[in-house]
């Protein structure tokens, strides 16, 4: 029970990050379909990469990134944004080429995913479990750069998801604070958990792939299918981004086995505090909707810029590694 309290907490982080804050998903604890389809999706999937990073030993930060990825490529099948645009929309930002919208794809394949889907539920669980991978203490430790990240994504999570409540001051605050009081929970129900509590074994790993292919299959059909293109090339498009994704994912090294430096790391405190800032600034934004709405453009376009600064920055990353594996190796 307590393994299991363990991963659903991973799985509401997920979701929380992924859909509370970007306003996709509001109030989804008292939603059917965010309890049963929406929450699932997205444990599914957080469950499934990190298991497949533990077992391949890619579990740093720039892997992670990489898994997180292929994590958003499910919005081209399963909701068909990468080829259509956003739910509610009539067409993609900034059009279409090859019949993939480029635009979402830097924003939720590059960015939103990877980072708010992925990486963040893991890092936070980290600091709850104080289990940490090697490697992560640096995103981790608390300083002047990591807060203004963490306090931007504050700012851009509290504007997204107010755009989804339609600025409604209950239903945006009832979100994030519904959402928080059930991590709250969670995490008090699992106060010995670890990250090994979140690894499956072989039957759990079949039983989790096959629910991901029904997922996929059924959801390809049922959800929105006269916006599945009608040509070959984007769904190849798509394809040939696994096969980058899992290219990258096999140049890579394997994680080191090290034991990570627990030092001046953010403790449960501090999260706590961000939760708090979290709906403050939630609350201010509805209280001031004009503000919002002025920003949300400004918002859009940086996650899409952000999404091919962290594609280049995990890109250069990885050429710097193995230019050093290769003088290494010479030099032996």
């Amino acid at each position: 029970m307590k393994k299991l309290a363990s991963i659903l907490l991973f799985g509401v982080l997920s979701m929380f990050f992924a859909e509370v804050c970007s306003g996709a998903s509001t109030l989804w604890f008292v939603n059917f379909w965010g309890l049963f389809v929406t929450m699932p999706l997205y444990l599914g999937h957080a469950l499934f990469f990190f298991n497949c990073a533990v077992r391949f030993k890619r579990t740093s930060v720039r892997q992670l990134y990489f898994f997180g990825m292929m994590f958003g490529l499910y919005e081209a099948l399963i909701t068909k944004v990468l080829w259509f645009g956003y739910p509610g929309s009539t067409a993609s930002m900034f059009g279409t080429i090859g019949g993939v919208a480029w635009g979402e794809f830097l924003s939720v394949v590059l960015f939103w995913h990877p980072v708010m889907s992925f990486l963040v539920p893991i890092f936070v669980y980290e600091l709850l479990s104080r289990d940490i991978l090697p490697g992560h203490e640096k995103i981790l430790q608390k300083n002047w750069r990591t807060i203004l990240g963490v306090v931007l994504l504050v700012v851009i999570a509290a504007n997204l998801q107010n755009n989804g409540a339609s600025y409604n001051l209950l239903v945006s605050f009832g979100s994030v604070a519904g959402a928080l009081l059930i991590i709250f929970i969670l995490n008090w129900l699992t106060k010995t958990k670890t990250l090994q509590s979140l690894t499956l074994g072989n039957t759990g790993m079949i039983l989790l792939s096959v629910y991901l292919i029904i997922l996929y299959a059924s959801t390809t059909i049922l959800i929105l299918p006269e916006r599945l293109p009608q040509t070959i090339l984007p769904y190849l498009l798509i394809l040939l981004w696994y096969l980058v994704v899992l290219g990258l994912l096999w140049i890579d090294s394997p994680t080191n086995k090290l034991t990570a430096k627990k030092k001046n790391l953010f403790s449960t405190r501090d999260l706590f505090v961000f939760a708090i800032l979290l709906a403050v600034v939630t609350v201010v934004f509805a209280l001031f909707s004009q503000i919002s709405q002025f920003l949300l453009v400004f918002f859009a376009l940086v996650i899409v810029i952000l999404g091919g600064v962290f594609l280049l920055a995990s890109l250069l990353s990885l050429l710097r590694q193995k230019l050093k594996e290769n003088a290494l190796n010479s030099s032996l």
